[in-house]
């Protein structure tokens, strides 16, 4: 059912990713001063991940009639957005070892991968409940 709260979840999921793509991940202050920003589209491959993970949870959403084809997408959504805090750390490490920053902090963009993580989590959990409750109505039967 597209009412369910799993809907919901992956719905703040798409959000987040989107945010993600467009929200700072890195900000650092060179020795002469000038700041550098790593935003997500300057990674192709993080891009990629980035877009993928979202458009991932926008079509699982509308996946509510098959529900172990929702839990597969979501545990997929779950890797790909360790995938991206992976990446991004990777990306900012080769970039501070490529230029010497004075000062260097992470921004909310490298956060919403996270919680990324912690929607498709909720969004896993409530899909199987579902299951549990279409199981428990067909014993019924």
């Amino acid at each position: 059912m597209i009412q369910r709260i799993q809907s919901i979840w992956l719905a703040l999921a798409t959000a987040a990713g989107l945010m993600t793509y467009k929200l700072p991940l890195w900000e650092g202050t060179l020795q002469d001063g000038t700041k550098k920003v790593f935003l997500g589209p300057e990674s192709l491959l993080l891009f990629t991940l980035i877009i993928a993970t979202s458009v991932l949870a926008l079509v699982t959403i509308f996946l509510y009639k098959n529900r172990k084809l929702q839990k597969t997408l979501c545990f997929l959504g779950i890797v790909f957005s360790i995938g991206i805090v992976a990446l991004e750390f990777f990306q900012v490490s080769d970039l501070k070892t490529a230029q010497n920053f004075r000062e260097n902090r992470w921004m909310i963009g490298a956060i919403l991968p996270i919680l990324m993580i912690l929607l498709f989590m909720l969004a896993y959990s409530g899909i199987r409940k579902d299951e549990k409750l279409v199981k428990s109505l067909e014993r019924l039967r």
